[in-house]
């Protein structure tokens, strides 16, 4: 049985070789004519427009007015009636009562409602900085992998950045510093 078997696989490899063999094409191939490409239209640019008149210079602003003035106009002296005047020879122009210079003060800063109180908004900030440092403490910095220790590191320098914060008065920049700071600390500490 196994003779037959390969007999025929034998017989139907044999003929499909032969088929391979003479299905190759014996036409000769038809010569198509090359496709007429129309030629690309012509290209035309067209400069920018150039302004025909150019602005004239505007004038300087006049000099601002003083931003202090006093508090309270000053009385006015009462005018007593002039005798006749006489017409001096050369005409003099009227003499201004001098006006003292306002004295600057300096400019009043702005807070937020959470900073209207310094002494306030400054222990709330050194509290969060305190309690950062603290969970930073109970962390054991040399079993750390390099990311946690760069996360340490970087929330050192949180809290010395709210401290310099502190230092300059600017307490909303320094409460939100001492926020981070405090929140890497605690990822750091597991807590």
């Amino acid at each position: 049985m196994r003779v037959l078997l390969r007999i025929i696989a034998l017989i139907v490899l044999t003929a499909s070789a032969g088929g391979c063999a003479s299905a190759s094409a014996k036409t000769k191939p038809v010569d198509i004519p090359p496709l007429a490409m129309p030629p690309p239209p012509p290209r035309v640019i067209e400069p920018a427009p150039v302004p025909e008149t150019t602005p004239e210079p505007v004038a300087d602003l006049p000099p601002a007015p003083p931003a202090n003035r006093p508090a309270r106009p000053q009385p006015k002296e009462r005018e007593q009636p002039k005798p006749a005047e006489t017409k001096p020879a050369a005409e003099q122009p009227p003499v201004a009562p001098e006006t003292p210079a306002p004295v600057p003060q300096p400019p009043t800063q702005l807070r937020t409602p959470a900073t209207a109180n310094d002494t306030q908004a400054e222990s709330q900030i050194r509290a969060t900085i305190e309690r950062g440092r603290n969970l930073l403490n109970s962390v054991n910095f040399p079993l750390l992998s390099d990311e946690r220790k760069n996360s340490y590191n970087q929330a050192k320098m949180f809290f010395d950045q709210a401290e310099s914060a502190l230092k300059q008065g600017n307490y909303v920049f320094a409460q939100s510093i001492a926020g981070k700071g405090e929140a890497l600390a605690h990822d750091l500490a597991g807590r």
